[in-house]
């Protein structure tokens, strides 16, 4: 035990900055005047873009229990229970990809993923179910053992041992419970309704007319009100675009832009997309609507980048809780999960064709391993590494040297 383990207590699992209250229509109030929840945050579009963008990649990419071999490298456990629970279906209600999507999605809006683990007979993992993080609270008992306070649908609590759960955490300050984005960005966020709701506001009133008709006198109430009526019923309406327009008595007619301060609210909504697609959840623009910087030659490189550095973390997050919770103690030496994103970091067709003739030539794949990533059945007998003219096997140092003492030999005689 390391010496902050000797003089302090254990981390204090409900050190959460922000808590598990807000509901649906609720939430903590921002300086902006809105109030944010984990739930609404997700009505502004560019929250729900992000989380869904994440929530279904990860869910969609094979993930797969493999076992380790004794002379290296994998195989796939197919015969292991856990390869169907999280390759299939984790219950009876749930494929794996909504199990996996929703636990995401958790994990994205409130920084902790938890569900039950169900055991069968002799400790096996006989299924999983989702919780919504605001249902779960992590504690510790008079031993100081983690376990988790669980709010049941039918009212009442109930405490489950870690054993009984799959909790994976975010980004936390004591590496067992994780912050919620949606809570540390708040104001962020918060800011963003407040704009949409503006929006919303300025638009429904309707006080700033597209057009003005302009009459140099003076009219009476009741020939302003037939002017205007007369006006919006020759023109208004898509089947009556374009119509030829007579205005008498010197009116006239002046169409209205979008004024600057209007503009500018444009361009505020624009920044504040960015600031929380990709500030907070580090997705390019590109990915979520924002197409004003991407171009052709940027947005493959873009692509890649949203893997290694938006995706990726979050993948390992999954796949070390999945080992730490499902495997046992004795297993994990053995197995391991992992996920395939080896489809979301292909190039083009001609840059991916180079690439597998150079590994090809290279000799470290085979003609079967380049079918596999390309979802094409294998070929009898391409399981080999080809050996190509161009490349003959080094020489061993004792050949060579009896070689050598062959060649000496024979000038001697």
């Amino acid at each position: 035990m390391g010496i902050f383990g000797k003089i302090s207590n254990r981390a204090n699992m409900t050190d959460y900055p922000y808590g598990n209250n807000g509901g649906l229509f609720g939430g903590i109030p921002t300086k902006a005047g809105t109030d944010i929840s984990e739930f609404n945050a997700m009505q502004l579009a560019v929250v729900w873009c992000c989380i869904k963008i994440l929530a279904e990649d990860s869910a969609s990419l094979p993930l797969h229990l493999y076992r380790k071999l004794k002379g290296g490298g994998k195989e796939r456990a197919t015969d292991h229970p856990l390869y169907y629970l999280l390759h299939d279906q984790p219950n009876p209600e749930m494929t794996a990809f909504s199990f996996r999507e929703a636990y995401m999605a958790h994990l994205l809006s409130w920084g902790n993923g938890y569900a039950e683990i169900v055991k069968a007979g002799r400790g096996m993992v006989a299924g999983l179910w989702p919780i919504t993080p605001n249902r779960a609270t992590p504690n510790r008992n008079s031993d100081g053992q983690i376990i988790y306070k669980i709010s049941l649908p039918q009212g009442g609590m109930t405490d489950l041992p870690k054993s009984q759960i799959l909790h994976t955490p975010g980004l936390g300050f004591n590496g067992l419970i994780g912050y919620s984005p949606i809570g540390m960005a708040r104001e962020a966020i918060g800011l963003g309704k407040a704009l949409e709701e503006f929006g919303e506001t300025y638009f429904g009133n309707g006080t700033h007319p597209g057009v003005i008709v302009e009459h140099p006198g003076q009219l009476s109430k009741q020939a302003h009100s037939n002017l205007q009526t007369s006006l919006t019923s020759a023109s208004s309406g898509l089947g009556k675009a374009h119509r030829l327009l007579l205005l008498e008595e010197g009116m006239k007619f002046q169409k209205i832009g979008i004024p600057p301060e209007e503009a500018q609210f444009l361009e505020t909504r624009k920044f504040q997309n960015i600031d929380i697609g990709t500030r907070i959840y580090r997705i390019p623009p590109h990915m979520y609507g924002e197409m004003d910087r991407a171009t052709f030659s940027n947005i493959e490189q873009q692509a890649l980048d949203y893997v290694s550095k938006a995706l990726r973390p979050w993948l390992v997050r999954l796949e070390q809780s999945f080992n730490m919770a499902l495997l046992t103690p004795q297993e994990r030496g053995t197995y391991f999960f992992e996920h395939l994103v080896d489809g979301l970091l292909r190039g083009d067709l001609r840059s991916r064709y180079s690439a597998y003739q150079i590994a090809k030539q290279s000799r470290f794949m085979t003609t079967n391993e380049i079918r596999e990533i390309e979802n094409m059945n294998p070929i009898e007998g391409e399981d080999k590494l080809d050996v190509t003219p161009n490349m003959t096997p080094a020489v061993q140092p004792n050949k060579k040297a009896k070689l050598k003492n062959n060649n000496q030999a024979a000038l001697e005689l």
